[in-house]
């Protein structure tokens, strides 16, 4: 496999913990889902948002082994291209949330730069 650059790996590292903490965000806001859905008697819908957040759960824990993996230079080449994979996606979603709050699209890149 080819050496990952500094940057490279810096970008991936910033990028897989800002991954992370939005997904730890997105879980904690389907458990307390969950859980209101719970004391208003709605089993179906608490137990949605249980099998939900269980699944961001999951994702979150994927993002965190490749981040000790990436930390301790110790990364396969399938794993860069999972790691690559979750950047794009982390990126992607960066530049939508800017324009959706109201920057125009060469300001948005921006959220490409990292």
């Amino acid at each position: 496999m080819k050496t990952i650059s500094f940057k490279q790996a810096e970008s991936a590292l910033f990028n897989l913990d800002s991954m992370r903490t939005k997904l730890m965000n997105e879980r904690d806001e389907a458990y307390e889902r969950a859980c209101e859905a719970f004391a208003k008697k709605d089993r179906e819908l608490s137990r949605k948002l249980g099998d939900e957040a269980d699944e961001i759960e999951a994702r979150i824990d994927e993002v965190e082994e490749l981040l000790g993996k990436m930390r301790s230079g110790r990364v396969t080449r399938k794993e860069w291209d999972r790691v690559q994979e979750l950047v794009a996606e982390r990126q992607m979603q960066r530049y939508v949330t800017c324009l959706n709050s109201g920057m125009d699209e060469r300001t948005a890149a921006g959220a490409f730069d990292d």
